[in-house]
């Protein structure tokens, strides 16, 4: 399942017996087809025959005109027909995509055996940017048009930056996948007083992906350019000298973690060149770090444990 790219590709991750992965088959639920594809002259009659398989979106009682009506409604607007035609152009098939969950899935669940695998739906969200994809209970719901490509013009129209637009494509539909299963089944919600628990917390997930995705590029699992890696690679002793010159670590102020945390097109008090989220990079070497150094700890102990300074201590990192 390898995804293709220029980008540094880390060995970073948890070593493990391979063979002792069982494979867990990924089936994707196209609603946003089925639906689309429904010829509207004889829309009942065509809900009707999805009706099985989509019970989720359709409930039972779809001839209910309060369900009914909204639904023709939506699958005749002009604007989402435009966009599920380009979904259906983008994604003729499914083929690759339930590949790569497979692999993913099959990992995630060698590492959590406890964790269920969702059944995985995708619909035409209507560009809900805001939330790609979607984790409710044992379900999983993506939505494919917000992974048309950076050329999409569509989102442009939205105001979206570019730094957003980079990362909606078809290799990030894993990634996210990948990382709303943690926000939704596995992240602690440990409090997060200082810039250093901030930077450890966003380490965590990142080699949760190198767990369950060690093929992807480091470049796409941080959601970097080519140029970005390179920028972080080449001033991580800098960067790292000036958290220490300015005791920023241990740093409460909200505003300043979120500098080295959050998204944007660089981080704020460097150059533009420089790489966004260098906290969160910084806080992924660390966490690897100490993985390294301490084999015998399993992915879910790493996970919970909300001790962030003696991951620092324990991890001896430093660029």
């Amino acid at each position: 399942m390898l995804l293709q790219s220029c980008d540094y590709r880390s060995p970073g991750g948890p070593k493990i017996d391979e063979s002792l992965i069982k494979r867990t088959d990924v089936k994707i639920h196209r609603y946003g087809k089925a639906l689309f594809e429904a010829d509207t002259a004889d829309f009942l009659n065509e809900v009707r025959k999805i009706q099985n398989e989509f019970s989720l979106f359709l409930g039972n009682n779809i001839e209910n005109p309060d369900i009914l009506a909204p639904l023709y409604e939506y699958v005749t607007d002009t604007q989402l027909i435009s966009i599920s035609k380009k979904v259906m152009e983008v994604y003729p098939d499914l083929i690759a995509e339930e590949s790569q969950l497979t692999y993913a899935f099959s990992r995630y669940h060698y590492f959590f055996p406890d964790k269920k695998i969702p059944a995985i739906y995708t619909y035409i969200s209507d560009l809900y940017y805001e939330s790609p994809v979607i984790v409710n209970d044992s379900v999983l719901i993506i939505a494919l048009d917000v992974y048309l490509g950076n050329e999409y013009s569509k989102y442009r129209s939205l105001g979206l930056p570019n730094y957003k637009i980079r990362c909606m494509t078809k290799e990030n539909i894993v990634i996210d996948v990948m990382k709303a299963m943690y926000a939704s089944e596995l992240n602690p919600q440990h409090k997060q007083k200082t810039l250093l628990d901030r930077m450890i917390g966003a380490g965590k997930l990142l080699y949760y992906l190198d767990a369950v995705l060690p093929d992807v590029p480091d470049s796409l699992k941080i959601c970097y350019t080519t140029n970005q890696i390179n920028w972080i690679e080449e001033n991580k002793d800098n960067v790292w000298a000036f958290l220490v010159q300015n005791k920023l670590f241990y740093s409460a102020n909200y505003e300043i973690q979120s500098k080295f945390i959050q998204d944007g097109p660089f981080t704020t008090g460097f150059s533009n060149e420089s790489s966004p989220r260098i906290g969160a990079w910084l806080g992924w070497q660390i966490v690897r770090k100490y993985m390294d150094n301490h084999p015998e700890t399993s992915l879910e102990s790493l996970i919970q444990n909300d001790d962030a300074q003696t991951i620092f201590n324990q991890s001896g990192y430093k660029p």
